[in-house]
């Protein structure tokens, strides 16, 4: 059987981290982790898991290889957009979604599309449930509660 698309990311994004963060798992963690909530929450509101765990392995991206935080978002896209093209496994508008949805996923208190949202919703899940025994960002701390509520975790206050 042949892999899918999204194995084939997998694969090419699995070699970048080795490549430039040899000792660093965190990122595979957090990128498999940002992926696997992006299908969920994709799956729950009627989006394509797999363009949505695509986001997911793509938006750190720029910290993958450069290991800067600044503005990683916006040039995260643009390495984003060119693996994509280099891979050639998604479609123009597949691309562009993709993408936009990496481009704003570090501006949480705006409201964007679909994607961009559930990107957002699915790294901030990432965060606050890598060890819930740290206290949930003050920042991020309504955006999770109301993921929460919606997949039925806690009920509204």
């Amino acid at each position: 059987m042949d892999s899918g698309r999204l194995e084939i990311l997998r694969i090419e994004i699995n070699k970048l981290i080795k490549k430039n963060q040899p000792d660093c798992y965190g990122f595979f963690v957090h990128l498999y982790g940002v992926s696997h909530f992006c299908s969920l929450l994709a799956m729950r509101r009627g989006l394509d898991p797999e363009i949505a765990a695509a986001c997911g392995m793509l938006h750190d991206i720029y910290q993958v290889t450069a290991g800067e935080i600044e503005k990683h978002a916006a040039k995260g896209a643009g390495q984003a957009e060119k693996i994509l093209a280099d891979l050639n496994l998604f479609d123009e508008l597949e691309t562009e979604t993709i993408v936009t949805a990496v481009s704003r996923h570090s501006k949480k208190k705006s409201v964007h599309g679909d994607y961009d949202e559930l990107l957002k919703d699915a790294d901030v899940m990432h965060h606050c449930l890598y060890d819930t025994s740290f206290p949930v960002n003050k920042k991020e701390k309504v955006r999770f509660n109301k993921t929460l509520q919606e997949l039925g975790c806690i009920s509204k206050e």
